[in-house]
């Protein structure tokens, strides 16, 4: 082809194929060999896969390694030797104060980490119902007021404390709560058992020799206990020195034992619950529709059919305790009839109130979230009839005191009716507006009963009432000393002193200066056991005053029993 240029002259130009890359040459790959397939036997030295950590364990770890674990160590075994000399020694007095206290001055510290910017603050509010029911058992020393303190202040610190580590993310006394704080007290600590003691001296030379040091101290009492009784019986000598060095050093071998037992026990259980408080992690499912299980119509069936009973029950009592008409039955007069089956009565109004709790608990809702109306109708009609049952008991109790005097049993049923009325009323709320959170209402109202109920002079308040019942008119009242004698505590002496000082029969002084030696008999006050540190409360050091100020000895009891042995049933064998 023929082209001008620019000075007019023809140039032939002639086009040349594009040549194609070259492409590179692929190397080629080697044959691979088959694999024999060998026996399972020929694969055990190969190294496993590394286990994965769950969830729990590696929060446990990292709480662990944020502490200081000697001192966590030690003050541990501070807490379970003063367990060991006061719980498990059944020391309840001023030693119940100490343990509780140092607890919290123990372990809230390791509870509660710098991590948690955030604390509960009804955890905290729960401080003051716990220090309350803690201190009462510095200040009384009768079994009704030890058994209810221990329980409500082990519940309450079990709350309390799973609330300010943050293990529950739960409303305060829920459902939730109550769950998560099984988890983390009766779960958790010994799925985290082997993290806690094995992290303990795990990392570090030094901890290893503590470990080693450690194992070699447990290893060793037994053996230098065993090698010493070995050779005092192979030699006398050696058995006489032995005699003095231990009363030399009043060593109560016994008491080692026994503490180091229990110190050991406490500490297994103590140190794991503490790493998982600290660590915070709590397991995560759905408790709002884990816990609806029954059926609407099931339970509406059932309590329809109750109700009825109910209804009929209240009509019985209208007819003989309120409207005053029908003849009783028996023969009997409206205070024998008050007293038979009273505390029956009061059974029923406890059970009638925890199952409508846990039928509003534990119901399944409909679509909107509510409970049936047709589960609300017969919950209502039990609900006030068991308010009607409570007044009825109420009314019941008054006559039977009034005619029977005043006693422990019958004071806490009637602290009994008291707290089921006020929770009636709050649960019948809680029926009529679903929406209504009143958990933590009735758990604050339960924490603030057992702090007053511990804190309160029961023991004292009986035998003042009865013995005001007796002054009021001496000669046509009589009082029941033999029930203080043997059924009271020594909080109700500084009461009989009282007493002696102001009837002006002689018969009714003696028998209460004789009362008084049989109660300081009961609670070994005459043997000096109320020297016993741990067992010191106020009330014992009040009864030792008035013994010394009257010279009370203990023959004066067996002088007791001698005149009064047929109404005194409960003499102690001597």
């Amino acid at each position: 082809m023929n082209n001008p240029n620019i000075d007019g002259k023809n140039t032939s130009v002639s086009y040349v194929p594009a040549q194609q890359p070259v492409q590179p040459v692929q190397p080629v790959q080697p044959v691979q060999p088959v694999q024999p397939v060998l026996p399972p036997m020929y694969y055990t030295m190969a190294p496993k896969p590394s286990p994965i950590s769950e969830p729990h364990t590696e929060a446990a770890k990292k709480s662990l390694d944020s502490i200081n674990k000697a001192s966590f160590v030690i003050l541990s075994v501070l807490f379970g030797w003063i367990c060991s000399r006061s719980l498990f020694a059944f020391n309840y007095g001023v030693g119940i104060t100490v343990m509780g206290l140092a607890f919290y001055l123990i372990y809230i510290p390791f509870i509660i980490s710098k991590q948690k910017k955030q604390i509960s603050l009804i955890g905290m509010l729960l401080f003051i119902p716990q220090i309350l029911i803690i201190a009462s058992f510095s200040f009384f020393s009768d079994p009704m007021t030890i058994v209810v303190g221990l329980i409500s202040s082990m519940l309450i610190a079990a709350i309390q404390t799973t609330l300010i580590s943050g293990c529950s993310t739960g409303q305060p006394f829920s459902f939730e709560l109550l769950c998560d704080t099984c988890i983390s007290y009766f779960a958790m600590p010994f799925m985290n058992f082997n993290t806690t003691f094995t992290g303990i001296f795990k990392s570090g030379k030094q901890n290893k020799t503590s470990l080693k040091i450690a194992i070699g101290a447990a290893i060793s009492l037994p053996v230098v206990f065993i090698l010493i009784v070995i050779f005092a019986f192979a030699d006398e000598m050696f058995a006489r020195w032995v005699e003095k060095i231990i009363s030399m050093l009043n060593i109560n071998l016994f008491r080692i034992a026994y503490d180091l037992f229990f110190a050991v026990l406490v500490m297994m259980y103590v140190m794991p619950l503490v790493v998982t408080l600290r660590s915070g992690y709590h397991k995560v499912y759905d408790h709002k529709q884990s816990r609806r299980v029954i059926d609407p119509i099931i339970a509406s069936t059932v309590l329809f059919a109750s109700s009825v009973v109910y209804l009929v029950f209240v009509a019985v009592q209208f007819t003989y305790l309120f409207a005053g008409t029908g003849s009783l039955p028996d023969g009997l007069n409206l205070a024998e009839y008050s007293r038979r089956g009273f505390f029956e009565l009061v059974f029923v109004i406890v059970v009638t109130t925890i199952v409508i709790a846990l039928v509003c608990v534990l119901t399944k809702n409909n679509s909107n979230d509510k409970l049936p109306a047709y589960v609300k109708i017969p919950l209502l009609i039990i609900t006030a009839s068991n308010a009607i049952i409570i007044v009825s008991a109420t009314r019941r109790l008054l006559i039977y005191i009034g005619a029977y005097t005043l006693t422990v049993s019958r004071f806490n049923a009637a602290v009994l009716i008291a707290l089921m009325a006020v929770v009636d009323v709050v649960i019948a709320l809680r029926i009529i507006f679903d929406k209504l959170r009143v958990s933590a209402v009735i758990g604050s109202i339960l924490a603030i009963t057992a702090a007053a109920y511990c804190i309160f002079n029961i023991d004292g308040f009986v035998a003042k009432y009865n013995i005001d019942e007796y002054l009021k008119n001496p000669s046509m009242r009589a009082i029941d000393v033999d029930y203080i004698a043997s059924d009271l505590s020594v909080a109700a002496i500084p009461e009989l002193e009282r007493l002696m000082n102001t009837t002006n029969s002689y018969a009714v002084r003696e028998h209460a200066k004789l009362a008084i030696a049989k109660i300081a008999d009961r609670y070994d006050i005459f043997i000096g056991d109320n020297e016993h540190l741990a067992r010191w409360t106020i009330d014992r050091q009040r009864a030792v005053n008035i013994i010394e100020k009257y010279n009370i000895t203990w023959d004066m009891s067996e002088e007791y029993f001698d005149k009064y042995v047929s109404t005194y049933s409960t003499y102690r064998d001597l």
